[in-house]
């Protein structure tokens, strides 16, 4: 059964959503992100997907807030992060503060080894790797740069490298409310063996039912919680395995 997992994507140190992974086309949600986490480990959360927009795209980082959010989670909820985690030592760093699963992009389809290091230092489990693509080519440094590489070759060399989960979204969908990427989603669980994380484009909990009929380990949501097309505890009922910590 898929894990829903909530988003929290960081810009200026203020929870937002983009559309379509465009910087400028952000809305505020939350002020204080720590009201965003608090809300959503009201409604049931014991995971949550946080995504530094500043340091993906290169601006800035929203690190101390993102150690504000880990210390506030405490044991209940299991925090992962993306977003700027370009070497060794900013993801040694975040494992350090507490977080429990890196999700690295960039920096991973640039350096594969990177993968490798890291999944002997901390263990697979501790790694995703996050692909995002357009037409099938793996988008890079904040969905900035076409990457020139099939996201379905990407992702079994990534597995071959220990990555422990693939982080599988489409830029289209994101925060457009067009539907998930489901024949996308179909491909890549039947050509790796590790957990697929579906992200992007969700609108409902059809959506969720149809990526959970497709094979995903997991789904990230964000704007449809944030709008109000999903009640997580509905949601949560109807897929209990998102209630129990992963």
């Amino acid at each position: 059964m898929i894990e829903i997992i909530p988003a929290i994507d960081l810009r200026e140190g203020k929870c937002v959503r983009l559309f379509k992974g465009a910087i400028g086309t952000e809305t505020c949600y939350y002020e204080n992100p720590v009201d965003a986490l608090t809300h959503w480990k009201d409604a049931g959360a014991t995971r949550i997907h946080i995504v530094d927009l500043d340091a993906a795209t290169g601006i800035g980082s929203n690190k101390d807030i993102i150690e504000r959010l880990v210390s506030f989670a405490g044991k209940d909820i299991s925090i992962q992060v993306g977003g700027g985690i370009r070497d060794e030592s900013i993801a040694n760093a975040y494992i350090d503060i507490g977080v429990s699963k890196i999700v690295i992009g960039t920096a991973a389809v640039q350096d594969p080894r990177l993968i490798e290091k890291l999944s002997r230092r901390h263990g697979s489990g501790k790694i995703i790797v996050a692909l995002d693509h357009k037409d099938g080519m793996v988008q890079v440094k904040g969905w900035t740069e076409d990457s020139g590489k099939n996201v379905y070759d990407m992702a079994r060399s990534m597995e071959n490298h220990g990555a422990g989960a693939i982080l599988f979204s489409s830029v289209e969908a994101d925060g457009a409310f067009t539907g998930p990427d489901l024949k996308g989603t179909r491909i890549m669980v039947n050509t790796i063996s590790i957990p697929v994380i579906a992200a992007g484009g969700v609108r409902n909990l059809g959506d969720v039912a149809s990526l959970n009929d497709a094979g995903a380990a997991g789904v990230i949501i964000g704007k449809a919680l944030y709008e109000g097309k999903i009640d997580l505890p509905s949601a949560f009922r109807l897929f209990s395995p998102g209630t129990k910590k992963k």
